[in-house]
């Protein structure tokens, strides 16, 4: 993967918001007890020929306020690379209803589009655990 300044993007035809859950805590047993989890941000180009350009991907808290904005420049993910981005279970900022925003644009002849998932991993006593949330796409 490659990072690019705007003034370098080819001409785009698509454009599109994504929507990712994530739960940087989740409760157990009642509202009073929860446990802290790291989250795992997942891009994955999953194009065989296509270059996928991403230009926003924030995080938000559960009360709707954001974050962290975590690119500065053009992620550029060529066939079939990935780019994962970790939110630290000592980052307790998000909350239950964390989620991410993450925009990306392509050439109109995009083949397939993106695979976007958060993947929660933590611990309880001495269980460990890890589950996944697919993006949806989202219209502003």
């Amino acid at each position: 993967m490659v990072y690019i300044d705007k003034t370098e993007l080819p001409q785009l035809d698509v454009h599109q918001l994504v929507y990712v859950p994530a739960y940087s805590d989740i409760y157990y047993e009642s509202e009073k007890k929860k446990t802290f989890l790291t989250v795992i941000l997942s891009l994955r180009n999953i194009s065989f020929t296509d270059t996928i350009y991403f230009d926003k991907i924030d995080y938000y808290g559960s009360d709707g306020k954001p974050l962290q904005s975590y690119l500065e420049k053009i992620l550029v993910l060529r066939p079939m690379e990935s780019m994962e981005y970790i939110v630290r279970s000592s980052d307790i900022k998000g909350g239950a209803g964390a989620n991410f925003v993450v925009s990306y644009m392509a050439d109109s002849n995009l083949k397939n589009h993106p695979y976007i998932e958060s993947v929660m991993i933590g611990n309880l006593d001495s269980y460990r655990f890890s589950f996944s949330s697919p993006g949806i796409n989202i219209n502003e």
